[in-house]
């Protein structure tokens, strides 16, 4: 993540945003820790037809 931060950066960048799956409880501790915070919360709704 420090890379894709400094090269975010570099390109004028001022946020980087990242999609974590609802079950990956361990990647959102991960995340917190380095200084991310959750800012939504999504569904995908999908039917078979």
């Amino acid at each position: 993540m420090t890379q894709v931060e400094k090269w975010g950066r570099k390109k004028g960048c001022s946020t980087v945003n990242l999609r974590s799956n609802i079950i990956r409880k361990d990647a959102h501790v991960f995340y917190n820790k380095i200084g991310y915070e959750n800012v939504k919360k999504q569904y995908t709704f999908r039917k078979k037809i």
